[in-house]
């Protein structure tokens, strides 16, 4: 795996019947190892239902914390999770081999509350058409689009995210790391398998953002490390690679990777959908991929010249600001310009979305971004009532959403032997040849400028095909970073990711 040679803060990424008519239970559990985490309830479980296309799916909702042990036996941590488990009918035990899917966000200091109540779990927060936040208090709803019909669901809190803490003794930063952060996740997936008794379940994992990035090496290191094989792992605006999410100032391939998604902003902008926005984006990304990259290659203001009208013309940025730039456009710089003239910016987590510009005089954007920091209130009141209310699960301790001291004192393997960006597109590859069932799905929003949709393209692109191996599937959804705060794309979201769940043939 390649380190990272630059010092990169990722707080910009993520990175996702009623309600409990059932009763509440206490779980037997270890006794918590003092400080904060005698702050923990015991686990609870409940019963629960939803019909969905008018079938009832009743299931049992545990939300509690696993121990992680060092080799010694002593608790380094307590990791919560949310669990929830299909039962066929009430007086029967869930089946020990359906599929069962581990679900984390990214960051890194991301808890999964972000794809819990806005994706795949049978409660959801309900938002606008355009996936933008409703004022509070913010209300749940049945999720008609849950993955529960499908998969059992576990939703995982890193150390210093949610609920989870790390023991007394134990420094929380030990787990703030690429590969502490895989061996601390894999060694939860061993366990929670072990202690639920679902060691024959089929495993899958979905992440999002970092969490994409976190699922793809686990596909890997899960079979390298533990003995475990996934069948199937779903990867939602997934940073793969971070030569592209925070590139050398001189590499200028990302430049091209970005402006579709630019050019997905502006066409959304005049209404322009279906077919015809696929039509023009393909038209755009041959564009960004061909003269465009060849003139940013001929030099900064050679390039400048030759490529500012065609970008001024795909982006509806002034062209003085263009040539300003030598037609290269920082995401930032294009939230901040592109909608001036109504005095808003908008956000790089979906360029579709805008709020009031507080600081105009300033050349980048200064204020909170309307998605990314409307979702911290929005969604941690939502979950804090949800756990407490509907779950049961009652605690004093501060329920983290985002923590971004982790995303600024995460260790991405720097060494003076070791230099470079850190990547996991090597890890895929050999995940997939170590397991040539596994499947893989990529899903990117249009307007996501966090993680352009046609990175991910490039990058599967850049990789050879596996004889024997399922190929890596891409799909791209309307919306943004977290697209699935979109009704109709929370739907596509699910109806992409049913076809890793057939049973193979």
């Amino acid at each position: 795996m390649r380190a990272k040679l630059l010092e990169i803060t990722l707080a910009m990424l993520l990175l996702a019947g009623g309600p409990s008519a059932g009763h509440a239970q206490v779980a037997e559990r270890p006794s918590p190892s003092g400080g904060v985490l005698s702050l923990l309830p015991p686990p609870q479980i409940s019963d629960h239902s939803i019909v969905i296309a008018g079938r009832t799916l009743n299931y049992q909702a545990k939300a509690g914390t696993l121990s992680l042990l060092s080799g010694k036996g002593d608790v380094t941590a307590e990791i919560f999770h949310v669990a929830y488990t299909l039962r066929p009918e009430p007086s029967r035990e869930p089946d020990p081999r359906r599929p069962i899917t581990f679900v984390f966000n990214g960051g890194p200091g991301a808890a999964s509350a972000y794809l819990h109540l806005g994706a795949l779990g049978p409660r959801v927060m309900a938002t606008a058409a355009d996936g933008s936040f409703l004022p509070p208090p913010q209300r749940l709803l049945d999720n008609s689009n849950t993955w529960l019909d499908m998969t059992d669901l576990v939703f995982v809190d890193p150390v210093g995210t949610g609920y989870s803490r790390e023991a007394p003794g134990t420094e929380a930063r030990s787990f703030w790391g690429v590969n502490q952060d895989a061996a601390a996740m894999g060694a939860f997936i061993r366990l929670y398998l072990a202690q639920a008794g679902r060691t024959a379940s089929p495993v899958f994992l979905a992440g999002e953002s970092y969490g994409g990035f976190r699922a793809a090496l686990l596909a890997k290191t899960l079979q390298d490390d533990i003995g475990i094989s996934p069948r199937g792992i779903v990867l939602i605006s997934p940073a793969l690679e971070f030569t592209l999410v925070r590139p050398d100032e001189f590499q200028p391939l990302h430049w091209a990777l970005e402006l579709p998604s630019l050019a997905a902003v502006r066409l959304r902008s005049e209404s322009v959908t279906g077919s015809e926005l696929q039509e023009r984006l393909a038209d755009v990304e041959r564009y960004a991929l061909g003269d465009y990259l060849v003139a940013l290659a001929s030099g900064l203001e050679q390039g400048g010249r030759l490529a500012s009208p065609r970008v001024a013309e795909i982006t509806g940025l002034p062209l003085e600001l263009v040539k300003r730039n030598f037609a290269r456009i920082p995401t930032a710089l294009f939230a901040k310009e592109f909608a001036r003239a109504r005095g808003n910016v908008l956000s790089v987590y979906d360029g579709t979305i805008e709020t009031a510009d507080i600081a105009p005089e300033s050349p980048r954007p200064r204020g909170p971004d309307p998605v990314l920091d409307r979702s911290v209130p929005a969604l941690t009141s939502a979950f804090v009532s949800y756990v407490r209310e509907e779950l049961k699960f009652r605690t004093d301790l501060s329920y983290r959403l985002l923590n971004r001291e982790i995303s600024g004192s995460w260790d991405y393997g720097t060494s003076p032997t070791r230099q470079g960006y850190v990547g996991v597109m090597d890890e895929l590859q050999q995940a997939r040849v170590l397991n040539s069932g596994l499947g893989v799905l990529i899903v990117n929003g249009y307007t996501d400028l966090v993680t352009p949709y046609l990175a991910s393209r490039y990058l599967v692109g850049q990789v050879p095909s596996l004889p024997g191996a399922k190929p890596i599937r891409v799909e791209l959804l309307e919306g943004g970073h977290m697209m699935y705060f979109r009704p109709e794309s929370r739907r596509a979201l699910r109806e992409a990711a049913s076809e890793l769940y057939q049973a193979p043939k």
